[in-house]
């Protein structure tokens, strides 16, 4: 570990020091690429959805739906089939939003719609309709329906503002900066949506919970209305303030599906993005499966247990852990202004582990119950950096594919990465209630009926608790010493995409193609001439790379 940690320190690639004045320089105000602090921070709010939607279909559907009934396979199996429409909707929102040309910019006229779309979702997804007597079979029905839509308009605000944490400015600090912002502002969203419907759905489906008791549409409407005007408002709010710094091509491309098929694997191909979705997929779908777990460990292996008077509850596991996160956060900040965005993201991930490990070794029969909260605060300083980082590293992988290929698809990028991110998490959670029910979990139809759950179910928890940490994050870091783009790298980056625009590759001194070719290989990999914009310059460029 330590020689990789040091290895980072090293440039595998020998780099001049001129760089463009553009990134190396601070900007200030009245620079085209400067973002006032106003904007930074609407840009962050826009952010409510994305930390903290995701949280709220982990934490809660699985548990909301088995609570009601459904089997917790077939409620994995509800979250899965969302993901098939998205490995469609997804790439597709980033080929729309790429070729959108408005007044508004072609990110924020989705984000505004969306946004309001976002509360209608949530309104009928939530909607008491076993209180209204609807069977198990109709709710099945409904929740496959309304999952799908949920998914649907999450697709149409996600995409867009994924893809603006790179149109927001080419300038790496500015957009560091507003990304810093926007990560500590979807931490705070995830942990308002990990423990708030969490402590709602307690209230609804446990008979003796410590909370005043809720029926079903008391949890629809404060679930729905609570989230729906959080996530909604604030993507709106970006919508109307926040300016899209990157200008588009002139030319519109034209929808062609066999292209947009081969379109699927084109980011791939890009050696940076490959290690930073292994970072960002890996961590997330972690997080997931732990929120997913979170109810079940709580209320059927800790089953009677209390801390200081306190019914044992999944806010004494998320709440800590997303508490420590956002302690971290300045801490990661530090620590990637020193050394390296994934230096910082990797720094505490063993906390992470261990953590897990021993949440899942320890036992309700010998162990206090106020080590939980302890070991999930601990576990929060690894989630922290694990959280922020690769909202931060993913305009970098743009800026590769620019740079390698002089094309900027960042929608296709974002489009990508936001489908990862859901397959990863549905597949999270997916695992957790397939397992569950192999193991005997009982499902009730009644939520004021809480079954005791046979040991065999109770051990799969727990084991999934620990293998699902070790493992996942173990991949996490390996992914983390595989990404070499660094601030050093980047700002040489920027310097030959400026210069390649203004005067073609044939612009470049042979030192100079000699260098950038070499960072190609390092940072992008084999450029498939297929996917350049450089045209009949692109095999010319290959040989001078096998020659350097």
């Amino acid at each position: 570990m330590e020689d990789n940690l040091k290895a980072d320190a090293t440039e595998q690639v020998e780099v001049s020091n001129t760089a463009s004045p553009n990134d190396e320089m601070r900007v200030g105000p009245g620079h085209p690429d400067y973002i006032p602090t106003k904007e930074k921070w609407m840009y962050g709010i826009g952010a409510l959805m994305d930390g903290g939607g995701v949280a709220l279909m982990s934490c809660v559907m699985l548990k909301y739906m088995t609570s009601l009934g459904i089997a917790a396979a077939v409620a994995s199996t509800i979250m899965l089939i969302a993901k098939f429409w998205d490995a469609v909707s997804d790439p597709l929102m980033g080929f729309i939003s790429d070729n959108t040309r408005s007044r508004w910019g072609r990110r924020k006229p989705y984000m505004f719609v969306g946004g309001i779309l976002l509360l209608v979702g949530l309104m009928l997804l939530f909607m008491p309709i076993r209180d209204w007597g609807v069977g198990v079979g109709g709710f099945t029905a409904y929740m496959v329906i309304m999952y799908l839509l949920w998914n649907t308009f999450s697709t149409i605000t996600q995409v867009p503002y994924c893809s603006l944490a790179s149109d927001i400015s080419p300038n790496y600090r500015e957009r560091n900066n507003a990304n810093t912002i926007k990560l500590v502002v979807s931490a705070l969203s995830a942990g308002l949506a990990y423990i708030v419907p969490l402590l709602l759905l307690e209230a609804y489906t446990e008979e003796d919970s410590w909370l005043p008791k809720m029926d079903g549409v008391g949890f629809w409407l404060a679930t729905a209305l609570i989230f729906g005007l959080l996530f909604g408002g604030g993507l709106v709010l970006c919508a109307i303030f926040v300016k899209e710094r990157i200008a588009p091509p002139a030319v519109r491309e034209k929808f062609n599906f066999k292209k947009f098929w081969a379109g699927y694997a084109v980011p791939y191909k890009n050696k940076s993005f490959r290690w930073h979705i292994g970072m960002y997929a890996s961590a997330f779908m972690c997080m997931d499966i732990i929120s997913a777990l979170a109810v079940y460990y709580a209320t059927d292996v800790w089953r009677g247990k209390d801390i200081y008077g306190m019914e044992f509850s999944s806010m004494f596991i998320v709440a800590p852990l997303m508490v420590a996160a956002v302690i971290a956060f300045p801490v990661v900040r530090w620590l990637m202004s020193k050394k390296s965005k994934q230096f910082a993201f990797r720094i505490g991930l063993p906390f992470y582990i261990i953590g897990g490990i021993l949440l899942a070794v320890m036992s309700p029969e010998w162990t206090p119950p106020i080590l939980i909260p302890i070991i999930s605060f601990i576990m929060g300083f690894g989630f922290g950096g694990a959280q922020m980082m690769p909202w931060i590293i993913f305009p970098d992988t743009v800026d590769v594919a620019e740079f390698a290929t002089g094309v900027r698809s960042t929608g296709t990028y974002s489009g990508m990465m936001t489908l990862i991110r859901k397959i990863a998490g549905a597949l999270g959670v997916g695992m957790v209630g397939w397992i569950m029910t192999g193991a005997d979990y009982i499902s009730s139809d009644n939520p004021d009926i809480h079954p005791i759950q046979p040991e065999s179910a109770l051990l799969a928890i727990r084991l999934m608790m620990g293998i699902a940490i070790a493992v996942l994050i173990s991949f996490a870091l390996f992914s983390s010493l595989k990404y070499k783009v660094t601030d050093k790298k980047l700002a040489r980056m920027r310097y030959f995409i400026e210069k390649v625009k203004q005067g073609g590759l044939e612009s470049l001194t042979e030192d100079e193609r000699i260098e950038r070719e070499a960072m190609v290989k390092e940072l992008y990999g084999t450029v498939d001439p297929k996917d350049t914009a450089f045209g009949s310059s692109a095999p010319e460029q290959e040989s001078v790379a096998e020659e350097a």
